[in-house]
């Protein structure tokens, strides 16, 4: 048994030297997993980790249930409740695709809270902040256009009334309700706009700015981290060093 492990391990480290020979993943996984950070409150710094887990959960389960979700008035809701009473899994797929949705408006609320509570948006880190905002923003609409997806009593007045929200926008305010509604009116165009916002057009608008994120995140690393404070520490220390030396020099 013992001989059998050591094989497969071998094999597995041999696989892995071939790939990084050739492809260099495994580096490129270690600088994308490995980020030193602050030794104070480090659990806080998993809040973007769990955000991302979070996404990419919403990713797959949305996938799967896009197999069997209808996007038509007459066939909306009764798709979803045979996701939920007769596909295998379904009610576990659509309650993970639910309950993580709701978990992820919390999450990255409190990523967020971290960040400006760290001072994580200042120099260089503003663009980062920004990019964060936007995110923010698209996560709300797509969990406010999932629940209208349902096509029930409470997802169809809830679109209702954010579109007539959006009506008081200024001087877009009549383009936004066209555009959302299809028309006039709620009906089978509305459906059509919400299920493309969801699935299409959101995504791509996320996953894109989410890799911005990223590539900001490791470009400047973590706000606090020790290699942060230590090169802070040494240019304060050269600067007063500069500094005593020509007020010697003036005395």
């Amino acid at each position: 048994m013992s001989s059998s492990r050591g094989r497969a391990a071998r094999l597995g480290r041999s696989v892995l030297d071939w790939l990084e020979e050739r492809t260099s993943i495994v580096s490129m996984a270690e600088h994308f997993l490995y980020e030193p950070v602050p030794s104070r409150g480090r659990w806080l710094y998993t809040l973007g980790s769990a955000t991302l887990f979070l996404i990419t959960l919403q990713f797959l389960t949305g996938i799967l249930l896009l197999f069997y979700y209808v996007p038509t008035t007459d066939h909306a809701w009764d798709s979803i409740y045979y996701v939920m009473s007769e596909v295998y899994f379904g009610k576990l797929i659509r309650g993970i695709h639910f309950w993580s949705a709701n978990a992820l408006i919390v999450v990255i609320g409190l990523h967020m809270m971290r960040t400006f509570l760290s001072g994580a948006y200042k120099r260089p880190r503003e663009m980062n902040w920004v990019v964060g905002v936007f995110l923010i923003f698209i996560v709300t609409f797509l969990a406010f256009t999932g629940y209208g997806l349902r096509w029930d009593q409470e997802g169809f007045w809830a679109w209702e009334v954010g579109v007539m929200i959006a009506s008081y926008t200024p001087l877009v305010g009549d383009w936004v309700v066209s555009f959302l509604l299809g028309g006039d009116t709620m009906g089978p165009a509305s459906l059509s706009r919400l299920f493309a916002i969801h699935v299409w057009l959101l995504p791509a608008l996320l996953a894109p700015l989410i890799g911005v994120h990223l590539f900001l995140l490791r470009k400047h690393g973590e706000f606090g981290s020790e290699f942060e404070y230590s090169e802070r520490l040494a240019k304060l220390r050269e600067r007063r060093r500069i500094e005593g030396s020509l007020e010697e020099e003036e005395e």
